[in-house]
């Protein structure tokens, strides 16, 4: 159950302080209410700015983190791999964040120079997004992941299943990598790179052709034509 307004101000407010009180005391409100903790996960998410509130958003990183830091018992923290300054990466928070929290959830998307949600690529934040999920445990259940991502100019159903499939590969491709840590502290940096470097180019493709037969769903270059065909035969009569 997520917690997150885009209130803030498009230019430089007078009173910085009272918004956040009041969102503050907001959440308690919400929170007052019954639930199990060990069922429902309330999140608080953060932004850092957007269209209408660029000078300022109330619930800025600080503020959800000091929050749910506040209230661990109650909720968690929640990111945005969309909120940040692009000059931020989620990648390293997971562990940061995981050092001091039990908990934590994701909201795994494509930022285009601000929080647009474009669809997830296989690129090299996603992939290590995934990498720090694995390493930290987070598939036990200490990691929350939701994928979060639109874009109306293409086909959803489309949009959907590659941001999908990206983040399972992802996923798969971080289990696939060896545990390295000893190198880290031993201090054979030369080592590590190398290994790291030679990971690289690593065969990939067959191990995810095989978890997709496994799971009975068509195979890369298999699924787009039945997509494209729902697309002809029934989205297109919806007008």
């Amino acid at each position: 159950m997520n917690i997150w307004t885009g209130d803030g101000f498009k230019d430089i407010p007078a009173d910085r302080m009272g918004p956040r009180v009041r969102y503050r005391d907001a959440i308690d409100e919400i929170l007052s209410e019954p639930y199990d903790f060990a069922m429902v996960k309330p999140c608080v998410e953060s932004k850092v700015f957007g269209i209408g509130v660029e000078a300022y958003t109330v619930g800025s990183a600080g503020f959800a983190l000091s929050y749910a830091a506040m209230n661990r018992d109650k909720c968690i923290p929640l990111m945005d791999s969309g909120h940040y300054h692009p000059t931020e990466i989620v990648s390293d928070k997971i562990p940061a964040l995981l050092a001091f929290f039990p908990e934590i959830a994701l909201h795994i998307t494509r930022p285009v120079r601000w929080d647009s949600d474009h669809v997830v690529l296989l690129d090299d934040e996603t992939k290590e997004i995934a990498k720090e999920i694995v390493r930290c445990g987070g598939l036990e259940g200490r990691v929350k992941i939701a994928l979060d991502y639109f874009d109306a100019s293409i086909n959803r159903i489309c949009a959907w299943v590659v941001g999908f499939r990206n983040l399972q590969k992802a996923l798969l491709m971080a289990l696939c990598t060896p545990d390295l840590t000893a190198l880290q502290d031993s201090g054979n940096w030369t080592e590590l790179m190398v290994r790291q470097e030679e990971l690289k180019t690593m065969p990939f493709g067959e191990i995810w052709a095989e978890y997709c037969r496994s799971c009975n769903v068509p195979l890369d270059g298999e699924w787009f034509a039945i997509a494209k065909k729902y697309e002809d035969d029934v989205l297109r009569k919806r007008g």
